[in-house]
């Protein structure tokens, strides 16, 4: 799509994460001091934190009486480090999460196939397929978070740079947004290969 930014200069993401950092550091807050702790838009925060609200994960303590009295809220349900995925309604987002689910399963096997990745990481709510499975193993592979042995892939001891799954974009790079840089990049490849003929 054009005008449509890569997810590294977009930063959704971290943006979310960066307010749950917040949230749960402070435990009781106001939309302007998370704003004020994130240095990103209030608009952003705003929104995040009524997704956050309408899931129960924070309560207002405190209704706003107007300019220069703003809504305090409190941390009620603290959900652990990674940032709730949720839109505005308070309803998850399931965009990405085979791919989170990937992540964490290799983690956990260490040592896979395509099938046996998609089985793990297949939840009633989300289903794997082996296709997309082989298609992510092959870009982490890649990028180096994978050694492949005949079928099987092993996870290399420090692959896991953090809980943010590792995303393929359409421009055939893989994103790390826990180092948030690039780790692959088929251009890169192409361009070694044509240096090398």
């Amino acid at each position: 799509m054009a005008g449509c930014k890569p997810i590294d200069k977009r930063g959704s993401l971290e943006s979310r994460q960066a307010v749950w950092d917040a949230i749960r550091r402070m435990q009781s807050f106001t939309v302007p001091s998370l704003r004020d702790e994130t240095l990103l838009k209030i608009d952003t925060v705003r929104d995040y934190v009524a997704g956050l609200e309408a899931a129960g994960y924070v309560r207002k303590t405190i209704e706003s009486e107007g300019i220069g009295s703003p809504a305090q809220w409190e941390l009620a349900r603290d959900a652990g480090s990674e940032a709730p995925r949720v839109r505005r309604d308070g309803s998850p987002v399931i965009q990405g999460q085979g791919r989170e689910n990937m992540w964490n399963a290799m983690r956990i096997l260490r040592d896979f196939t395509a099938r046996e990745l998609a089985v793990a990481a297949s939840m009633p709510t989300c289903r794997v397929k082996e296709l997309t499975a082989e298609d992510y193993i092959k870009h982490l592979h890649r990028a180096g978070y994978l050694r492949k042995n005949g079928s099987r892939y092993l996870f290399l001891p420090g692959a896991y740079t953090g809980p943010l799954a590792p995303m393929i974009q359409r421009t055939k790079r893989v994103w790390d947004p826990n180092l948030k840089e690039i780790r692959w990049s088929s251009h890169v490849e192409a361009s070694e290969a044509s240096h090398d003929e």
